[in-house]
């Protein structure tokens, strides 16, 4: 049997599991470090989406929704981020939909909805995904998070009706 010089050996190791990894798509790539909701932006407004119901000619009852300027409800907000009504609305809807957990109670020991998404707020968006809302708890606002929520729904007039999971 002849012997293979140990630097080839090497080579050949090091070439076959750099191969390995370029095909499993595990290489280092910008796309690995951006979070994936970087591509939303961060929520910098709010919008009041209608459920359709009312009368005389009243828009109907709404929601108010974190959102983004010209990419609608696909926003994120994380830790120091999101515009204060964006975030206050996030903060309403854990503290008016979520009343006796963890999480309301931690918005209103931290500040009540004061529009800053700070400690408080984080632990309490990790709580719900993780215990009420079923994805991945990271502390994070974002398009997952939105849709398994329950949001207060006011009528025109502005007045709370109740907790509901509309489809978005």
């Amino acid at each position: 049997m002849q012997r293979v010089p140990t630097t080839l050996r090497t080579r050949t190791g090091l070439l076959g599991a750099l191969a390995l990894l370029f095909a499993a798509g595990l290489t280092a790539s910008p796309m690995m470090t951006a979070p994936a909701h970087a591509a939303y932006g961060p929520c910098n407004t709010t919008v009041k989406r209608t459920d359709g119901l009312g009368s005389g000619g009243v828009p109907g009852n709404h929601y108010k929704i974190p959102a983004r300027t010209g990419n609608g409800l696909s926003c994120y907000m994380e830790y120091g981020t999101g515009s204060d009504n964006a975030v206050t609305a996030l903060q309403r809807a854990i503290v008016s939909c979520y009343d006796g957990t963890y999480a309301a109670r931690r918005i209103i020991d931290t500040g009540g909805a004061d529009g800053s998404y700070g400690t408080g707020t984080e632990d309490a968006v990790r709580w719900l995904q993780a215990n009420r809302l079923g994805v991945s708890a990271d502390g994070d606002y974002g398009p997952a998070t939105r849709e398994q929520m329950r949001w207060p729904l006011y009528t025109a007039g502005g007045t709370y009706i109740s907790c509901l999971n509309p489809p978005f």
